[in-house]
């Protein structure tokens, strides 16, 4: 989660909403989300220097809701740090990133994203989300002298040039994760104490999909992308990585203090109301839509492929058409399994859904549109026919994986949609294969 706050309005800043975009997309089917791509660039941060009474500190926390674009449904999440006396205003983020830095895009693809730090001033920030029509809210915090003192020096010491990079992860490290963690460093493990236990079956990709509800494209291809670890149930502290559940779980929180337990939130408001961007209160399932058209485009294949192979026009439908289903299942499978072994996106890794897209079917895309004599047609035909009954075993091998997951069965739409398409194919090819006509 990353905040969508930008001071500069020239075209590096049109470019980098496209590009993150994309890499939104591209995290989710080669793979999330993504996070919320739409992350803070550098510039008009605030320096907080002078001496800051700790008597004077006023902390809170503020949450911003969801927006219009993609990256901008997961949230964001920042601290606030007044002093009454002084009238410093500030709102420390880890939205941070620079999109021109070297080799920025690929390492958002590999997850090995390098964001930092850093504060702003309040008003700056809260007037951008109000602009965004994105709800605001404002919890703050009762922390006592000392407390509140130690946090303002930890995010002073944070925000220096050697302390303020970190690395990037949408589920485990990102700024709502960052807020939680510090204020329970200054509260000496008491957030955490009172977050112990399990949570409420929450799965990271339920979160995931609930939060990109109005994106069903991208959702669908999150849902690929995402192996078996994105459907472990979280626990209540690992809940805490959206940032509304943060808002939400601390709001009739008791925390142990050394003089006995007191509420964590103080008091509460909303800076700027809630617009038309709403968050579903479930997440989304393909599985129907998946299995329908499915079915529509099986009927399709075969029809063209086999059934009705003679006209030329039809033969020639279904080469192109197959071709192309399978080179984009293979591309999207393949960079699945690379995302899974060689980059850091561990959501990612032993995903069965690989089965569905293997390089086998690059290259039946390839052979399917290959041009040959008459001598050479049936042998093409017959490998053709081959590979694609190893990619509808592969694929149906993949379905039925889904009956060995225990712990959270996950939305098998990926599933039902490519077995449904593979196996078309491979029929269509079969019939041909046994003298119903030839490939042109």
């Amino acid at each position: 989660m990353h905040s969508s706050h930008t001071t500069n309005r020239s075209s590096n800043a049109r470019g980098l909403r496209g590009w993150m975009a994309v890499g939104a997309i591209a995290l989710a089917v080669s793979l999330t989300t993504a996070r919320d791509a739409g992350a803070q660039r550098s510039g008009a941060t605030v320096q907080l220097l002078g001496s800051l009474g700790p008597d004077s500190l006023v902390v809170s926390i503020l949450t911003m809701g969801q927006g219009e674009e993609l990256f901008d449904r997961f949230g964001h999440m920042s601290l606030r740090v007044r002093n009454v006396r002084t009238g410093l205003d500030s709102a420390w983020n880890w939205g941070m990133y620079d999109f021109n830095s070297p080799n920025f895009i690929p390492r958002f693809l590999t997850g090995d994203t390098r964001y930092w730090m850093a504060g702003f001033p309040s008003p700056f920030l809260v007037n951008y989300y109000q602009r965004q029509g994105r709800a605001v809210w404002e919890q703050t915090l009762d922390l006592d002298r000392q407390e509140a003192d130690s946090l303002l020096t930890f995010l002073r010491w944070q925000a220096r040039d050697e302390n303020k990079f970190y690395r990037y992860d949408y589920y485990l490290d990102n700024c709502s994760t960052r807020v939680r963690d510090a204020i329970d460093a200054v509260l000496g493990g008491g957030l955490r104490r009172a977050m112990t236990g399990p949570g409420r079956a929450l799965t990271w990709r339920g979160e995931t999909l609930r939060l990109a509800a109005d994106f069903p494209v991208t959702g669908f291809g999150m849902t690929f992308a995402l192996g078996p670890r994105a459907d472990v149930p979280m626990s209540a502290w690992e809940e805490l990585f959206v940032p509304m559940r943060l808002r939400d779980a601390i709001n009739d929180l008791n925390v142990t203090r050394p003089l006995g337990q007191r509420a964590l939130v103080r008091s509460e408001q909303l800076l700027v109301a809630e617009g038309k961007f709403t968050e579903a209160s479930a997440a989304p399932t393909f599985t129907k839509a998946a299995l329908l058209l499915g079915l529509v485009l099986a009927c399709a294949f075969m029809a063209f492929g086999g059934l009705l192979s003679e006209p030329r026009w039809a033969r020639v439908t279904f080469n192109v058409s197959a071709s192309a289903w399978h080179l984009v299942a293979g591309l999207a499978g393949t960079l699945v399994l690379l995302a899974g072994l060689f980059t850091r996106h561990v959501f990612m890794a032993t995903n069965a859904n690989v089965l569905l897209g293997t390089p086998v079917s690059i290259a039946l895309a390839v052979l399917i549109l290959l041009p040959g004599s008459s001598r050479h047609r049936a042998r093409m035909l017959k490998a053709a026919t081959a590979l694609a009954l190893f990619t509808a075993a592969a694929a149906l091998l993949s379905l039925a994986s889904h009956a060995f997951e225990v712990v959270s069965p996950r939305d098998i739409a990926p599933a039902v949609f490519a077995s449904l398409g593979h196996t078309a194919i491979a029929f269509a090819l079969y019939w041909r294969s046994h003298g119903q006509g030839e490939p042109t």
